[in-house]
């Protein structure tokens, strides 16, 4: 659970004048996410999303919100933070920075609940945000690039914790050899960069209309292929494979938008195999390694790790399941 605080009535009233609205009718914790404080939060002049930027410095919370005016004023579906006072994107509240988004209607799916119709809906949206995010000036890489990856699992391997043991010895070889069979100068662009299940909104009901994406914390500049290969691994993986026509859907939604080129079609299974292990050692090091500091229940690691033997095991049957087309 991302409650990393308590926040009382008097914080969120505190907060709320900074950005010129009126004091909260309620508020509420929302027991989502690894990193942040959230809260849903009630006034007489509607309903909003409060988090708190658990430490992180004011440039990064600056180019995030930057990232998502700049999306969604070209047609992305994402809502946009509110301005404060000042006329920064946040506030600064303390010692730490918040920020504020209009409240927005809609859910999150359920594994179980996840169609092809929503997969196609994802697909497309993501290639929309790659489209409309190329021309961003700020290119910069996020903080989950190759060499920072090797640093944590470095670090995880010198901790010698019998339970990661099998993990280090998959993910060491694993990470060593895609760094010769990564491609180098695929197509680049703004990148959401961990786009789940639980970051894309759907209207309420049956009818599978996405709403919005959401949690633009990891966006950065980076390549585009991987960005598609996190989301495939994301929605495409069920219970212990790959569900082929999620897959297929995504990639049929995605395609219909941006055309991958064909060094990023050959590129694309490396990219699959980075994005298992990526996600497989932060969660050793993000959720894994601090249970004692309260971080999420959940997020297995070994959930990648099936992922990436899964990916392998259809690369080595030259399986055309996670080919792009």
């Amino acid at each position: 659970m991302a409650l990393f605080r308590t926040l009382t009535a008097g914080d969120v009233n505190e907060i709320l004048r900074g950005f010129g609205l009126p004091p909260a009718t309620a508020h509420a914790p929302i027991p989502v996410g690894t990193i942040n404080t959230n809260v849903r939060v009630e006034t007489a002049g509607g309903r909003f999303f409060l988090r708190i930027n658990e430490g992180k410095a004011e440039d990064d919370v600056e180019r995030e919100a930057a990232i998502i005016a700049h999306l969604a004023g070209r047609g992305v579906p994402t809502p946009t933070p509110l301005r404060a006072a000042d006329g920064a994107r946040y506030l600064r509240w303390h010692d730490e920075i918040a920020s504020l988004f209009p409240w927005l209607d809609g859910r999150t799916l359920s594994r179980a609940e996840l169609t092809p119709e929503h997969a196609r809906a994802v697909g497309q949206a993501l290639a929309a945000l790659h489209v409309a995010g190329t021309d961003f000036p700020d290119r910069r890489s996020g903080r989950y690039e190759p060499h920072d990856i090797d640093r944590r699992l470095t670090a995880v391997a010198e901790l010698q914790h019998p339970e990661l043991a099998d993990a280090v010895a998959t993910l060491e070889p694993e990470l060593s050899a895609l760094r010769v069979e990564r491609r180098p100068n695929l197509p680049e662009g703004l990148i959401h960069g961990d786009l789940f299940i639980d970051n894309v909104m759907f209207a309420a009901g049956d009818q599978p209309a996405l709403r919005a994406l959401i949690d633009f914390e990891q966006a950065a500049w980076g390549r585009l292929s991987y960005d598609l290969a996190v989301t495939t691994l994301a929605f495409g993986y069920g219970r212990d494979d790959f569900r082929p026509e999620i897959v297929a859907a995504l990639f049929d939604g995605y395609t219909t938008v941006r055309a991958p080129t064909a060094d990023e079609r050959v590129a694309f299974e490396a990219e699959l195999r980075f994005a298992a292990c990526r996600f497989a050692v932060t969660r050793i090091t993000d959720v894994h390694l601090r249970r004692a500091e309260g971080a999420a229940p959940g997020k297995d690691f070994r959930r990648y790790l099936a992922r990436l033997a899964s990916v392998k095991a259809h690369l080595a049957r030259q399986s055309p399941l996670l080919a792009l087309p």
